[in-house]
């Protein structure tokens, strides 16, 4: 069964890319549809488990990034609060010791006059290395601010970018989790008249005259001048596509281990690993996401190894921080999260990702699309992009199919 919607934009994937990219549309008075194979949200989910309200592991909204400036324009509401930093404890060698002090001090000077331009093409580990005392603090600084355990695979500008975004500007702990931004993205969706068809699947795409035909498992074909493509990975991307675009074996994902505790009866401060990549914050409060007296607590190792050391090594660094078995209410290990599909080059940085245009009408975005931002900045902001050159697809001119 073919549907003729020859001016529509379709929209693969209801992630935060996705309905980005289909907001934008449809605010520009195009006719959107969105197809999402599951029920939505991607790595913005957020799981209820007794009262407790996880999201896919560790989540925080970079104030001043890319992505709270697209929320703003789009008139997304989002009610968060910063983590409370005071307090923050390290761990090295097994054993707790104070964060607050000279290295660190040292570090946040250094920081704020770095230039994250004099360091492109170089890796993270030199620009830590070049700096003065501290080390395992700017290390420790750099895998909590881009979740990357090797530095030395790390772009420099990224890091510090990300350094100064997260350290100087800020960031946020979200009310209700992630999927609030994904209702709001959704209802911006709605709003501008745009659809969304969950439990859906797209089988391929292929180039028609004057657009795109987008084939559905159930036999339904969708006519559109304009496709973006925001199904997750470069490789269920890649499947979709029907055309080369002119890149492979892109990088990998960067990827981590975590366990999620929802917690009754603790205020514990931020403790972080200064000579091994470990992580463990509360993230509620300050956000609201326990029932009334409990805590969501995230601990993490950035770059996971076998399930089971992971597993033990994250219950021993939360006992470490205060948290006694007695103390959990719910339990959730990821043993092989993806944090971000892609780790770029640091030879070429961000500019090296897979760019928004494959072909004429045809778009992709993701948190691995295009030179904008990192994790659900560069989402948001390739969706963005993406959304924008749709909603100008098929107007004024013929369409045309090539691959850059």
């Amino acid at each position: 069964m073919e549907r003729n919607d020859s001016d529509a934009v379709v929209v693969i994937g209801a992630g935060l890319a996705g309905l980005t990219a289909a907001a934008t549309a449809a605010r520009a008075g195009r006719r959107v549809v969105v197809i999402e194979r599951h029920g939505g949200g991607g790595r913005a989910r957020t799981d209820s488990r007794g009262g407790y309200r996880f999201n896919q592991g560790p989540h925080a909204l970079y104030r001043g990034g890319p992505a709270w400036a697209i929320l703003a324009e789009m008139g997304v509401p989002h009610r968060g609060h910063r983590p409370p930093l005071r307090g923050a404890r390290g761990v090295r060698d097994g054993a707790l010791v104070r964060l607050a002090g000279a290295p660190l001090a040292r570090f946040t000077a250094q920081l704020a006059v770095a230039s994250a331009r004099r360091w492109s093409g170089r890796t993270a580990e030199e620009w830590v290395e070049s700096l003065r005392g501290g080390p395992d603090v700017a290390g420790m600084a750099v895998r909590v601010s881009t979740y990357v355990a090797d530095l030395g695979a790390l772009p420099a500008d990224l890091a510090i970018t990300q350094l100064k975004l997260g350290l100087l500007r800020g960031v946020s702990y979200l009310d209700g989790g992630w999927a609030s931004l994904v209702d709001g993205l959704a209802s911006a969706v709605s709003a501008a008249g745009g659809t969304i068809r969950r439990h859906q699947t797209v089988t391929g795409i292929n180039a028609v005259p004057g657009g795109w035909e987008v084939a559905l498992s159930d036999g339904e074909d969708l006519r559109a001048a304009a496709v973006v493509v925001a199904a997750g990975s470069p490789a269920a991307s890649r499947r979709l596509l029907g055309i080369d675009p002119g890149w492979d074996n892109i990088g990998p994902a960067v990827r981590a281990a975590c366990l999620d505790l929802g917690v009754r009866g603790l205020r514990l401060p931020l403790v972080f690993g200064l000579d091994q990549p470990l992580y463990l914050a509360r993230h509620s409060p300050p956000g609201d996401l326990a029932p009334e007296g409990g805590s969501v607590v995230h601990v993490m190792r950035y770059g996971p190894r076998d399930a089971d050391t992971d597993r033990r090594e994250l219950r021993d660094h939360a006992r470490l921080a205060g948290v006694g078995d007695d103390h959990i209410v719910e339990e959730r290990f990821l043993a092989d999260m993806v944090v971000t599909h892609l780790l770029p080059d640091p030879r070429s940085g961000l500019a090296g990702r897979p760019g928004v245009v494959v072909a004429d009408g045809l778009y992709l975005a993701g948190d691995w699309v295009g030179p904008t931002g990192w994790l659900a900045d560069a989402a948001m902001a390739s969706g963005r992009h993406a959304g924008t050159l749709a909603a100008g697809a098929g107007i004024g001119r013929p369409a045309y199919h090539r691959v850059p």
